[in-house]
């Protein structure tokens, strides 16, 4: 009688055992993917070359022969004597070969998915340049003609118009960046590679009796530069406040 009461004990055990197993398969989330779904090869039913890295790499390549019908006949100079097609055509071929490595890359790679992209962005960014290329020097539009405030007055324009690509800005950090920024391409640009590009409006030179154009740069780049060093300051103590 013990030895039966124990079967049926022993039955009941690994029937609950079994069913409660059962619960357990059952309960799995089944948004989750299964192993079989995990070990699926990434790219397995989807277009190959819609992705990140091969559309990219056309955009590139595509904004670096653009740049180099642009510049036409520009002279490039040589590393002592830059010219003023020097420096863009270096960038077009570096930002061409990169584009070119992006493109193989997604042939024989693959890679990400290419996901939704805002026109909010790019829209904005464009019009930056847009107005950066209108206001760096007097332009004429018809019976109108574009202010020239050169680089210092252009690149923070640009550089604020531009941070209206994201929704949740920074004015200060904006205003940072633009000054610094504006402080180096001057120096890079117009002092140390002598590019033919108007860092300040010519009417500044009159304020400046006896100053060449090259030290009036230095000046207004110190000034940019000690503008951001001090919002930069500001920056920090606001956010050792909060």
């Amino acid at each position: 009688m013990i030895d039966r009461d124990e079967r049926l004990l022993w039955r009941a055990a690994c029937n609950r055992d079994h069913i409660s197993g059962r619960r357990i398969n059952m309960s799995q989330d089944p948004s989750q993917p299964t192993q079989s779904e995990t070990m699926r090869p990434p790219g397995k039913g989807r277009g190959r070359l819609l992705n990140q890295s091969f559309i990219g790499g056309l955009c590139l390549l595509g904004l670096a022969g653009s740049a180099f019908l642009a510049m036409g006949d520009l002279a490039s100079g040589s590393l002592r004597a830059m010219g003023p097609g020097g420096m863009p055509r270096g960038t077009a071929w570096l930002i061409a070969v990169i584009g070119a490595g992006m493109v193989v890359a997604g042939i024989f790679r693959g890679g990400e998915p290419i996901p939704r992209i805002s026109v909010r962005g790019p829209v904005i960014i464009m019009l930056a340049l847009v107005v950066f290329a209108f206001t760096i020097r007097p332009t004429p539009i018809g019976s109108f003609t574009t202010p020239g405030i050169g680089i210092v007055g252009a690149g923070p324009l640009a550089v604020l118009i531009a941070g209206f690509a994201e929704r949740d800005r920074d004015w200060l950090d904006l205003a940072i960046l633009a000054a610094a920024l504006t402080a180096f391409c001057i120096l890079l640009f117009g002092y140390l590679l002598n590019l033919p590009m108007p860092a300040f409006p010519v009417s500044w030179l009159k304020y400046f009796p006896g100053w060449s154009q090259r030290q009036v740069m230095l000046l207004v780049s110190g000034a940019l530069l000690v503008v951001a060093l001090a919002l930069y300051l500001v920056r920090r103590r606001r956010g050792g406040n909060a």
